[in-house]
């Protein structure tokens, strides 16, 4: 074994320099995990955003009707299918005030407990495209009531949408929004730690 004094000296500094090293790499992992978190957060306040202020329209002049799938029809608009959905007109006060325009007829007065047929909003090609069961969100368009959305059961709550629904989007996009910027706080914090450390190894 060698008793060369810069021999001892250079095997120090290699020794100090690899966990430096590792913390370097350590600082590049938590920028990119604190950037992606912060996107996503990010992102997913934009979208709450953008429901709230999508449902808003709709706060207090909607209902919700549950269908059964019955059969499919050519989409209005593209070269897919919608599914046709058989339920019953429920309680509501804009039953009596509004006629219903299932998209599939012309527009006709119903009554509450009423056999009605829509048209669904999600589309596909066959049958198995298409879920068995769907709630549909109806809302006043125009002076008629028109089934804006449908989805799986659930999706629009016991009342259609409300002014809490709208609130509570609302809610959860600002929370979303002070998540992503948490992140991007808590990144700052845990680099700078880092790299102090790296410093006072130096």
């Amino acid at each position: 074994m060698s008793n060369d004094p810069r021999e001892l000296i250079d095997f120090h500094e290699q020794q100090e320099d690899r966990p430096a090293g590792s913390r370097g790499w350590l600082i590049v992992l938590m920028v990119l995990l604190g950037a992606v978190l912060t996107l996503v957060l990010g992102l997913l306040s934009a979208l709450a955003f953008g429901t709230a202020a999508h449902l808003q329209d709709w706060a207090g002049e909607s209902m919700v009707v549950s269908g059964k799938y019955q059969t499919l029809t050519k989409d209005l608009v593209t070269q897919d299918y919608n599914g046709i959905y058989a339920g019953v007109m429920p309680r509501n006060h804009l039953v009596a005030e509004h006629p219903f325009d299932n998209r599939l007829n012309d527009p006709v007065k119903k009554a509450e407990g009423d056999q009605i047929t829509f048209r669904g909003t999600q589309t596909g090609a066959q049958d198995g495209d298409f879920p068995h069961e769907v709630d549909a969100l109806v809302a006043v368009q125009d002076g008629k009531l028109t089934v804006v959305e449908t989805d799986v059961p659930g999706s629009y709550g016991a009342e259609g949408v409300t002014d809490s629904t709208v609130t509570g989007q609302r809610t959860k996009a600002v929370a979303l929004g002070v998540g992503a910027l948490a992140c991007i706080a808590l990144t700052a914090w845990g680099v700078r730690r880092v790299h102090r450390g790296v410093r006072a190894g130096v």
